[in-house]
């Protein structure tokens, strides 16, 4: 066990298995994918992950028949690296539980200029992009006009951008299934 300011705290992988009896499996999900993805830095790169893999696995493998232990089993496969935020975990996991195949996480993207562009989510081969718009992109000047750009670079670029907002994931998510499925066929 470690100590922070005096005080003792878990690993990071200790409290994502401790979370398996109070969270739904999709949020076990979204905090795994947190906790081995680190998070971006400029220039794309990342910081290190709080946690890796092997850890989660190896603690659950402790815990086994513990409470919530089925749930973490569903989840520990599902996990994913280089993933930003929960609503891109739910995304994902929404896309394949609607049989639309797994979008790529963490791929790049050269667009004009020598730029290099990180979607949230993609499909590479029908050039097809899942971007997550929460609160902040709305709100920030700054943030609006960079995702117009963004946009106007990927689409340059030959890609399709699907913009999904909270409406969208949480509000509708079948009208948000339907759409991505329209945009995927269309671009077979």
């Amino acid at each position: 066990m470690e100590f922070v300011l005096g005080l003792p705290v878990v690993s990071p992988s200790e409290a994502w298995c401790q979370l398996g009896n109070e969270l739904a499996r999709q949020d076990l999900v979204a905090a795994g994918d947190y906790l081995i993805s680190g998070t971006r830095l400029t220039g794309g790169k990342r910081s290190a992950p709080l946690a890796t893999l092997e850890q989660l696995a190896h603690t659950l493998d402790r815990r086994r028949g513990c409470r919530g232990a089925a749930a973490l089993q569903w989840a520990l496969p599902r996990l994913r690296q280089d993933v930003d935020s929960r609503p891109e975990s739910l995304l994902r996991l929404l896309c394949v539980r609607a049989r639309l195949p797994e979008p790529v996480v963490g791929i790049t993207v050269a667009v004009a200029g020598g730029i290099t562009l990180h979607p949230d989510l993609a499909y590479p081969q029908w050039k097809v992009v899942l971007e997550y718009e929460g609160d902040g992109h709305r709100v920030s000047k700054r943030r609006f006009a960079t995702d117009i750009e963004r946009r106007e670079l990927f689409e340059a670029a030959g890609w399709r951008v699907i913009r999904v907002t909270a409406a969208h994931l949480f509000g509708d998510p079948d009208a948000l299934v339907r759409r991505i499925r329209s945009v995927i066929a269309a671009r077979r």
